[in-house]
């Protein structure tokens, strides 16, 4: 009888988690650049472009750390930081990555090459 409430434990801890988990990605794309609670800072890559190349899928990023090279797949997502202009965030495309935009990148886990989960591209009034 104990073990069927502790794995009946177990299991509503690891849902909560992943609904949790879920829930932070759905609303990620419409928090700016730098205030993701629990990532920013911490686990994603915040830095300048430094060079795109969309023919490779790579863009280089400057950040505090150095620069560093990071994949696109088509499986990125890329939005637009538009809260400097008091507007909500958007989607965007490969060519909204600009030499010199601000840029925050999560990177995908368990790649053996840096790969951009998603990124966010701060737009400029």
């Amino acid at each position: 009888m104990v073990k069927r409430y502790l794995r009946l434990a177990i299991v509503i801890v690891l849902l909560g988690g992943a609904l949790e988990a879920s829930g932070q990605q759905a609303t990620e794309m419409f928090i700016p650049i730098g205030q993701s609670p629990g990532l920013s800072g911490k686990g994603n890559l915040i830095g300048t472009l430094e060079s795109v190349d969309p023919g490779k899928r790579m863009v280089t990023i400057s950040s505090s750390s150095g620069a560093q090279a990071v994949g696109i797949t088509d499986r990125t997502l890329i939005w637009l930081d538009r809260s400097q202009q008091k507007q909500p965030n958007q989607n965007g495309a490969i060519n909204d990555l600009q030499k010199g935009r601000k840029v925050e990148v999560k990177l995908r886990k368990g790649e053996p090459k840096a790969v951009a989960e998603w990124i966010k591209v701060q737009v400029s009034p």
